[in-house]
């Protein structure tokens, strides 16, 4: 019986160790409203306004439209639209996702000249002869 009352004792004593150990000072986290109020400032600096610009890019017909929107949108833009008549790429883009210069960098490397770089011409002699432009140098 004695060992019984000693096995419940040691049982009861680990418990209690325990859970004074779990336990912590939360008074360094500051109070609830504090922690919120940073959640809140964090996720409204995340939260910034989607940019829109614009980017001429080179090309001729329908097919040279999808591609380059397919490229701006596989690269970070929401949304994207080339004009084939002026040229002209508006997209709308999260700043903290993407950028004007990453997108022209990817229609470069597709063969697309654009308003901040030149295709290389390896890169413009595999575009379809339908796509092939005008290059302006």
């Amino acid at each position: 019986m004695k060992i019984f009352k000693f096995f419940i004792f040691s049982i009861f004593m680990a418990t209690l160790s325990l859970t004074a150990f779990a336990q912590h000072d939360h008074s360094s986290m500051g109070s609830g409203s504090d922690m919120n109020r940073n959640m809140n400032m964090n996720s409204q600096m995340s939260m910034l306004p989607p940019k829109t610009e614009t980017l001429k890019v080179w090309g001729k017909c329908e097919m040279c439209k999808a591609r380059i929107e397919k490229i701006a949108l596989a690269r970070g833009a929401t949304t994207a639209d080339w004009n084939v008549k002026t040229k002209f790429l508006t997209v709308v883009y999260d700043t903290g996702k993407s950028s004007l210069d990453y997108i022209s960098d990817k229609l470069v490397k597709a063969g697309h000249d654009t308003g901040l770089r030149s295709a290389k011409d390896k890169a413009y002699n595999a575009l379809l002869d339908c796509c092939k432009y005008e290059r302006i140098r």
